[in-house]
């Protein structure tokens, strides 16, 4: 099997004896409040390809052989910064590449097949053998699997016989395709100095122009130094769409087919493109698709090695996360920060060194804990936490390293989010029903191996009903044995975890996490310090700080009651 054969095969994202999945697994609600398109928008901020970018974190792999293939890809452009550099200069000769598609349409004949060919011919070389130079005289060979595949073929390639042809003839066919940049013709008048007959006196080299001198000047003789490419008065010219006529008498000229000379010439000049046609012929086996989806690949790797260098150039973690079992059902982080919230910084500060600027967390699940209650005070971040543990998973399955300063996680079947959304007057059931609805549809899909993210699930109802409710969902949760995260503002609920293990079966405990906060002393003021950390709920403190913040202390209005003269 020759190079030119099998290069279909080749892939960065999948090994060459796994079947490709490119039917997105992730749900519109999950990619919502996750919100994967800032994740894109940064991976595709400096090379493109956003789509299919978005396509490869949205077809969430849980193959760990996969995962492993792509992490070892993204470490070996991470550590050889020369090879980085090389392929992200021949990036957009790919993408050109990629953009060659011949379609046939009104107007369309043999001898634009033949000019998109050679064109398309003319990018295919450059990309081959600017892939098969980027290897060449590193410091550091390429180690993983995908690397050395694509440096292997890309040589085979180059060394193939008829690419080397290719590389030799090439040259010609453009000139002979790319020289024809005129043709004079010849036409001749009636008695009534009307045209009656044209004829083609040559091809030429090069284009002719509008007159620089005035008519009058021409027509008495007055030539000047470049007066034979000089025209004395324009005629007819086809326009491209958008652009004004410029044919007599108002005609439309974006089909030059429907004028007869211009139809003449075209049959003249393919009769003229039948040599180029006939070399092409022996290239007919040359597939330039091989290389369809390689140029969103490497953006992907390339994107990805941008951010994890942003992040660690101004202080936040980053690390190549262990790929743990499936089986096992763990995920132990140490050092968590939310991709979206760093970003968010980076936008801000262009140059300050942001260690410490967000508060890192832990998440552990395993045997001791799988499901998590996570409650604490408003605008404690318990959001951004709950948010934190879905992208970190994301991002560790794509392949990527991942915001944290250690991370070893089974990979998930998919992740599940509820998080809430806003009462529209469309919603027949209202917004509890609605809830209910999104809450089922999660059960009806999830299993042992997903991630399942409740973030104030059940609040649009009184309190008593959401305890119950809440109470339900997360026994269902044990028995599932899924990983989840519960924030909520429940306290009883988190308070009620011994009793929920104890009467429900199941082998994932539920255990609570408290976003903790700092009380001053004597003030009765609550500070948060945005840590999370295993604990009982801590809900009276917390309440003190909400009456505080909104002026409702029984302090507070006891002050306003005696400023009235009332106290």
């Amino acid at each position: 099997m020759t190079p030119t054969e099998h290069l279909h095969t080749l892939s960065l994202l999948w090994p060459p004896d796994v079947e490709l999945h490119t039917q997105p697994t992730l749900t519109a609600a999950t990619v919502s409040d996750l919100d994967v398109h800032r994740i894109v928008n940064a991976l595709a901020e400096d090379y493109g390809y956003a789509v299919r970018i978005r396509d490869t974190l949205l077809n969430l792999c849980d193959d760990p052989a996969v995962i492993t293939y792509r992490q070892n890809v993204l470490a070996d452009l991470m550590e050889n910064s020369a090879l980085a550099e090389r392929l992200a200069a021949v990036l957009p000769k790919i993408s050109a590449l990629d953009s060659w598609g011949f379609a046939e349409g009104p107007g369309q004949s043999p001898l634009h097949e033949v000019v998109w060919r050679v064109g398309q011919l003319e990018t295919y070389v450059e990309v081959v053998q600017g892939l098969s130079d980027a290897f060449d005289g590193l410091d550091q060979p390429a180690r993983s699997e995908g690397l050395v595949r694509l440096h292997d073929l890309a040589a085979q390639t180059a060394k193939d016989e008829t690419f080397q042809r290719l590389v030799v003839e090439l040259p010609d066919l453009l000139a002979r395709v790319r020289s024809v940049a005129s043709v004079t013709i010849g036409v001749n008048l009636d008695d009534r100095l009307r045209p009656v007959e044209a004829t083609l006196l040559a091809v030429n080299k090069r284009k002719f122009h509008g007159p620089s001198a005035s008519l009058l000047g021409m027509l008495f003789g007055r030539e000047t130094a470049d007066s034979e490419w000089e025209g004395i008065a324009p005629l007819h010219a086809a326009r491209s769409n958008g652009s004004p006529s410029t044919a007599p008498f108002g005609l439309e000229l974006d089909n030059p087919m429907l004028y007869p000379l211009f139809r003449d010439l075209a049959d003249i000049l393919k009769k003229i493109s039948r040599p180029v046609a006939s070399a092409l012929h022996h290239y007919t086996r040359i597939n330039a698709r091989f290389l369809d989806g390689l140029g969103a690949e490497l953006a992907f790797y390339l994107g990805a090695i941008q951010l994890a260098r942003r992040l660690r150039a101004r202080g936040f973690p980053v690390c190549r996360p262990e790929i743990a079992p499936p089986e096992e059902r763990v995920s132990e982080i140490e050092g968590l920060v939310n991709l979206h919230l760093a970003l968010r910084l980076l936008a801000r500060s262009r140059h300050d060194n942001l260690n410490g600027a967000i508060v890192p967390n832990d998440i552990t699940f395993n045997a001791e804990g799988r499901i998590f209650v996570l409650t604490g005070p408003n605008q404690g971040g318990k959001t951004t936490y709950t948010q934190a543990v879905g992208l970190i998973h994301l991002l560790a399955q794509a392949g990527l390293f991942v915001p944290a300063q250690r991370a070893r996680i089974s990979p998930v079947d998919d992740i599940y989010t509820h998080f809430p959304v806003e009462e529209r007057p469309e919603m027949e059931a209202g917004r509890l029903g609605e809830e209910a609805q999104r809450l089922g549809a999660i059960f009806a899909a999830a299993t042992r191996r997903s991630l399942v993210l409740l973030n104030e699930s059940l609040a649009s109802t009184s309190f008593s009903e959401s305890l119950y409710l809440a109470r339900d969902i997360v026994r269902t949760l044990r028995v599932l044995g899924a990983r989840a995260i519960y924030a909520t503002h429940l306290h009883e609920l988190a308070a009620g975890c011994d009793d929920l293990n104890a009467g429900t079966p199941g082998d994932s405990r539920i255990v609570s996490l408290v976003s903790l906060a700092q009380e001053g002393d004597g003030t009765g003021e609550i500070t948060q310090t945005y840590r999370v950390i295993p604990g009982p709920p801590r809900g009276r403190s917390y309440a003190r700080e909400l009456a505080a913040r909104y002026g409702i202390s029984y302090e507070q209005l006891t002050a306003l009651l005696r400023s009235r003269g009332m106290g």
